[in-house]
């Protein structure tokens, strides 16, 4: 559950002289928003609920949206990040950011979001080069477990969203130390 819906949970169970601003609403809604992947993750009813409440609240989902629009820099990037991906295995993907962009780590991570929006891949990894250093944005539908794949080049973070930093290596050879991570996890697999 994220932050915005504990709050807003706490905030309807007190007395009724705790009103929320416009701004305070909008700002809920969009950690709900984001936390949820626009209410697709992690999303059950409690979620709705709290939504529900903050719309009465005054919160305005246009308003949100418009909170989270890229520039055209950003969305081009991303768009050919995604463009780039190439299939690695049955339903996974690998793409690596275009060189020297600004945010490539938000990049990487959207895309790597978005490519899991596209019908027939249920698991991604994006890389991108930030400052000499590799990172890498593992997303999955959750039948891939991208936690324990990253955990093996030093990551970590969630079974179906997880990241890692490689230090002092190449793009080419850091994707390549993610489809061995990625092998030898299926291996495993298949041992159990």
């Amino acid at each position: 559950s994220s932050a915005s819906e504990l709050v807003t949970e706490i905030v309807q169970y007190f007395d009724d002289k705790i009103k929320l601003n416009a701004i305070e609403a909008n700002a809920m809604l969009a950690g709900l928003t984001m936390d949820t992947k626009n209410f697709t993750f992690k999303t059950g009813v409690r979620t709705f609920e709290a939504a529900s409440y903050l719309r009465r609240a005054g919160a305005d989902p246009t308003s949100v949206l418009q909170l989270f629009q890229d520039d055209m820099e950003t969305y081009t990037a991303r768009a050919e990040t995604v463009k780039n991906a190439r299939m690695i295995m049955p339903g996974i993907v690998l793409s690596q950011c275009p060189r020297g962009i600004e945010n490539a780590a938000l990049i990487a991570a959207q895309a790597a979001d978005e490519l899991l929006t596209i019908r027939g891949i249920t698991a991604s990894f994006v890389l991108a080069e930030i400052e000499g250093d590799v990172i890498i944005s593992g997303r999955s539908l959750g039948n891939i477990n991208v936690q324990i794949i990253l955990e093996k080049l030093g990551g970590g973070g969630h079974m179906s969203i997880a990241g890692a930093q490689l230090e002092g290596i190449t793009l080419d050879e850091a994707s390549a130390m993610v489809v061995e991570a990625l092998t030898e996890y299926l291996r495993e697999g298949e041992e159990k």
